[in-house]
């Protein structure tokens, strides 16, 4: 399956982003390990575009919604995305 494309709306501390408007990327769902890098890459960016700094990345998080023909998002959203806090162990 090829990638296919996709909403993304941010969110921090369970509020949306207001500086960010919602994007729209490609992502592909049958290459785990790439998607999981592609999305905290576009958690990360959102973070520190919101002037946030990189260790609040777990405050934040990500939605994913299908999009409809004129690339709008529509429908429920699809999954969540965030990042564990890290940890000195």
């Amino acid at each position: 399956m090829a990638s296919k494309i996709y909403e993304i709306n941010v969110f921090h501390n369970g509020r949306p982003v207001r500086d960010i408007n919602p994007f729209l990327t490609a992502i592909d769902l049958e290459d785990g390990d790439k998607t999981g890098d592609t999305l905290n890459r576009h958690l990360l960016g959102a973070v520190l575009r919101s002037g946030s700094r990189r260790n609040t990345a777990h405050e934040f998080h990500l939605e994913v919604r299908d999009i409809d023909s004129d690339g709008k998002g529509r429908g429920p959203v699809l999954w969540r995305w965030a990042m564990p806090a890290e940890q000195d162990i």
